[in-house]
């Protein structure tokens, strides 16, 4: 960009070159080391035990009201899938009555 900014400016010296930005100071990284195997171990061991604890605490529903909001959904579904296919039906024949 820099270069094409003075090609199309070398011949026009009426406009003031560009001013140049100071260059942007880089933080150094932080040191890499080396993966330790043993370690990723024991986090993933710790990972587990940790996921398990949490999935006790956690309240299940029961086998009834399991079946029950499944017997639900499935019945809103398809109550909703009726619905949706009777709107279509109703517009597809609005729009044979109307072109004909």
């Amino acid at each position: 960009m820099a270069r094409q900014l003075r090609r199309s400016m070398a011949g026009n010296t009426a406009v003031a070159q560009p001013a140049r930005k100071a260059p942007a100071k880089v933080a150094p990284r932080p040191a890499i080391s080396s993966p330790n195997l043993a370690g990723q171990r024991k986090g993933f061991v710790q990972f587990l035990t940790e996921v398990r604890s949490e999935l006790k605490k956690v309240a299940w529903p029961t086998r009834r009201e399991a079946m029950n909001l499944t017997a639900l959904v499935v019945g809103i579904s398809v109550f909703i899938g009726f619905l949706l296919g009777l709107i279509d039906f109703l517009f597809t024949e609005f729009f044979r009555l109307l072109l004909g």
